[in-house]
């Protein structure tokens, strides 16, 4: 299963930031932010795009799209995704020795994450340099649309989600005929439950 990514929550949104994303959805703009609390429904990092910027009269006036769903949320429960919070003042600190040349040495390999999708299924593997990790796992659909709800790049992240519906379509196209294949045994096993009408006279 894929991990979450974790990373510095971004500052609130500012009077400045308000304006900006109100000019970008007039314009026929979708801007992304990130969620920089979690609640019960929404997880902390979770990022959509805003679709519409109502009334600040309204508290939570600021319409974000997560997946299907679209929610208000206050500007300070908004950040813009990948924007860091002001840096805190330096501190003076004794510089720590350098690490020893045998401990550079025994560096851990980088890892990578390989995401593939082929014949309508998912799957993720993973290799440490020149060994493998894991082989290829399948991974459920609702799971890659949750994580290419985090990623930055939106076309990496709308093909992504392109392929999840597409799949989508195929097995909801094939559920369609099989009802329509259910009803169709079903009203002949009705003709065969018929009973015969009496004739006249008996």
């Amino acid at each position: 299963m894929p991990t979450r990514r974790t990373a510095a929550t971004p500052p609130p949104l500012t009077d400045s930031d308000v304006a900006e994303l109100r000019e970008k959805v007039t314009a026929g703009e979708k801007p992304r932010v990130v969620i920089r609390a979690a609640s019960a429904a929404v997880a902390a990092g979770t990022r959509g795009n805003v679709i519409r910027v109502g009334n600040p009269k309204e508290g939570e006036f600021i319409v974000v799209r997560l997946g299907k769903d679209e929610v208000p949320f206050a500007p300070a429960e908004l950040g813009i995704a990948g924007r860091k919070a002001p840096a805190a003042p330096a501190t003076k600190r004794t510089a720590a020795p350098k690490p020893r040349a045998a401990r550079t040495a025994n560096r851990v390999p980088p890892l990578a994450v390989t995401l593939r999708f082929r014949d309508g299924e998912w799957t993720v593997e993973a290799q440490r340099g020149a060994r493998r990790v894991a082989r290829p796992v399948s991974l459920r659909p609702g799971a890659v649309s949750a994580l290419a709800e985090h990623l930055d790049d939106d076309q990496l992240r709308d093909a992504i989600v392109e392929a999840v519906e597409s799949s989508r379509s195929v097995v909801e196209a094939e559920r369609a005929a099989l009802r329509a294949k259910l009803e169709a045994a079903e009203a002949a096993l009705r003709d065969y439950d018929a009973r015969p009408r009496r004739r006249a006279g008996q």
